[in-house]
């Protein structure tokens, strides 16, 4: 109780509210708990949806790190068209990517992926994957994320059977296992294999390595219309702020929600001592000092909120952090993070002491000669 009582202050307000907040603890933990909820989810949420966007851009960065520039189109490329683009002079090196799924089945229940169909070309690498076991094959082989590969527990050398987009079922010998697998897909299979059984069957996007200034104009002569642009990893990070905007959006519809939670909370607090703060008018209690004391009683209550929901909060991201990558995190973004204590303690405030001043209107309880 120490800390009530520096939280309060001297004088009598100050001791007042200490033996209020000890004689009610579930008066406090009733308007605490709202609080906890509200930093807790709504932070976590946060956090946790910003380290996976930056985990997600620090693994498309390293994934492509290798090349040096990226072909694109509108529509998509035909495999064909693909292999023309690959083939172009100071081209040293291309992979190119047709996003699709795969659909395994554990245990009789059929679990759904997503792949890529690769084809790469050239002497030097212009993707890394970041083999931690074998490597990509050709022709009736793949390769599996350490998370697929873990999940199923499959090995190296195993033959897996897999259903493609179209239903189409085959049998697969793993050749490798690569830990780069966010924003890109948790199987790589033949891209052939792919276009022949995706409905879709089109190259996304060209990662290539370029001898010479001039190899993205010959590639652009070769065939019109398609967008040659530095391997930067723009796309990634456009769809990594689309997701964030997701989680945002959510986000703002919870703190509507619990901030109505916590305002109702308070009002429904404030007014069961509307006869408790009758007393103390009557004892000689002024209106300003009712008012402090409801302010302090709602530091108490913010303070014990914030604290148990930044608690709560730690655990659950450094948690997720350790799961993602091996990293303990706790504040992954320090500005959100200060943005939300301050948001649910202002509200926190606020809605502590309104309440309190409509109840304590001359109106509202006795009126004494001497307040002020």
């Amino acid at each position: 109780m120490a800390v009530v009582s520096r939280l309060h202050g001297a004088g009598p307000v100050g001791r007042l509210a200490g033996q209020v907040t000890r004689a009610e603890p579930r008066r406090v933990a009733a308007v605490a708990v709202p609080l906890v909820l509200m930093f807790a989810i709504n932070a976590t949420m946060l956090l946790n949806s910003r380290m996976l966007t930056d985990v997600t851009a620090a693994e498309q960065a390293a994934r492509t790190a290798p090349a040096t520039a990226q072909v694109t189109a509108a529509q998509g490329l035909a495999l064909g068209t693909a292999q023309t683009i690959m083939a172009v002079g100071g081209v040293t090196g291309a992979a190119a990517n047709l996003p699709t799924r795969i659909v395994v089945v554990a245990g009789g229940k059929p679990e759904d992926h997503p792949a890529q169909g690769l084809l790469t070309t050239g002497s030097q690498a212009a993707l890394d994957l970041g083999f931690s076991a074998g490597a990509t094959g050709g022709e009736g082989t793949f390769a599996a994320s350490r998370y697929l590969a873990g999940l199923y527990g499959w090995t190296v050398g195993q033959a897996v059977d897999l259903w493609l987009a179209d239903g189409h079922r085959v049998r697969l010998r793993l050749t490798g296992v690569y830990e780069r697998s966010r924003g890109f897909g948790d199987a790589v299979l033949p891209a052939a294999l792919v276009a022949a059984h995706d409905p879709r069957g089109l190259v996304r996007g060209i990662a290539v390595r370029t001898g010479d200034d001039g190899t993205a104009g010959r590639i652009r002569a070769a065939v019109p219309g398609v967008l040659v642009t530095p391997a930067t990893g723009a796309a990634a990070a456009g769809d990594a702020q689309e997701q964030q905007g997701a989680w945002e959006l959510m986000v703002a519809v919870s703190l509507g929600f619990t901030a109505i939670a916590i305002l109702n909370t308070f009002a429904i607090a404030t007014a069961g001592r509307r006869r408790e703060f009758a007393d103390l008018r009557l004892a000689g209690a002024t209106t300003g000092q009712l008012h402090r004391l409801a302010a302090r009683e709602a530091l108490v209550a913010v303070t014990a909120g914030l604290v148990l929901g930044a608690l709560i909060t730690g655990v659950v991201v450094g948690t997720f952090s350790v799961a993602q990558d091996g990293t303990f995190r706790v504040i992954v973004d320090p500005a959100t993070y200060a943005t939300m204590a301050f948001g649910v303690a202002a509200l926190g405030l606020l809605a502590g002491v309104l309440p309190a001043r409509v109840l304590l209107r001359r109106r509202a309880l006795p009126a004494l000669a001497d307040d002020q």
